[in-house]
């Protein structure tokens, strides 16, 4: 999998209905209502927040590639997708990546592990001290905690992990170049974990694509996880999945909503804007398939503009609006939420 694959996905995806820095904010994982409400719109919980320290100039050089190739062009500030580029989206792949569920957690889960087998290969060869690859002290005090309450001076647990990591290596969805990058940046006994550098340069790929396909691999392992057949794994992964996709600031609010406050009494309460409880409603919604919208709108309002939207092939709020003077943007954005959500 390589980075102009995704962007050209994802703006193959947009329709041409967004800017061009619209897929740089999906990746990031920008916490806005526009980005949070496009991810549902159109179908990218896939692709969020799976690139947190992508660079402004990294993303440019993306799109740059794409625009020289003729597979993209920017028109009024609007990217599309060419014929060319729409011929070559479709030579791509499945992708691998769950970034709305994890937002960059399951490095935590890779260093956890990381530090586990480095543990376990030291002691297995006798060498009892040894300096951790990992630094932060919550890892460290989580992987002592694990390796204890398993009994890691027993041979059983080393090798009961590894089956553990074989049999989620041999799914079928990963390839050769996957398996790889997730042993070969593993640290063991008198044996330090390759570095990005080192990879790129013996598979003759960037940086940026080493990191991809190791993401992908580190994603398909945890969302295989089951505590029947990965019991130490699914320990490993303890907190990796998250309780609720919400930010924090509209899980207050959602909280405020389920006590029976109004949107206009929220809005008092928690001193915001009602333009921010408005975004927390559509981050709401994204997440929630049964929230309920009927205070802020009819189920005849939301399928009309839905209607329109596929009869105009489009998800342009204002294009809509104008269309609908009676309805307000907030009621558009959220009928289109809340369809994609049922229908998407």
């Amino acid at each position: 999998m390589h980075f102009h694959q995704i962007l050209l996905f994802i703006i193959h995806k947009l329709s041409g209905q967004r800017s061009e820095n619209a897929p740089y904010y999906l990746l990031k994982g920008k916490k806005s209502g526009q980005t949070i409400q496009d991810v549902t719109y159109f179908q990218l919980h896939a692709f969020f927040s799976i690139l947190p320290q992508l660079s402004k100039e990294d993303y440019d050089i993306g799109i740059n590639e794409l625009h020289n190739r003729d597979l993209i062009q920017v028109e009024e500030s609007l990217v599309y997708i060419t014929e060319k580029g729409i011929a070559t989206v479709g030579e791509g792949k499945e992708f691998l990546f769950n970034g709305w569920e994890y937002r960059g957690r399951e490095q935590l889960f890779w260093e956890r592990l990381d530090l586990v087998i480095q543990t376990l290969s030291q002691f297995q060869a006798k060498e009892k001290k040894f300096v951790p690859n990992q630094k932060d002290m919550a890892i460290q005090n989580f992987v002592k905690d694990f390796l204890i309450q398993h009994n890691f001076r027993e041979f059983n647990l080393s090798n009961d992990l590894k089956q553990e990591i074989f049999r989620l290596l041999e799914n079928p969805l990963l390839n050769d170049l996957h398996r790889t990058l997730f042993v070969y940046r593993l640290s063991g006994y008198n044996k330090t974990g390759l570095t990005w550098e080192q990879l790129s340069r013996y598979y003759d790929l960037t940086d940026m694509n080493a990191k991809i396909n190791f993401l992908e691999c580190l994603h398909n392992i945890l969302d295989n996880i089951d505590i029947n057949t990965s019991p130490l794994l699914f320990s490993l992964a303890k907190g990796i999945h998250l309780d609720t996709p919400l930010t924090d600031s509209a899980f207050k609010t959602n909280s405020l909503f389920e006590k029976g406050y109004t949107m206009e009494e929220i809005a008092r309460i928690r001193k915001l804007k009602i333009n921010t409880i408005e975004d927390h409603v559509i981050e709401i919604v994204s997440s929630d398939k049964n929230f309920s919208v009927s205070a802020f709108i009819s189920s005849e309002q939301v399928e009309k503009i839905l209607h329109l939207s596929k009869e105009l092939h489009t998800k342009k709020l204002t294009v809509i609006k104008n269309r609908l003077p009676e309805l307000t943007y907030f009621q558009v954005r959220l009928a289109l939420t809340k369809g994609e959500q049922i229908h998407g």
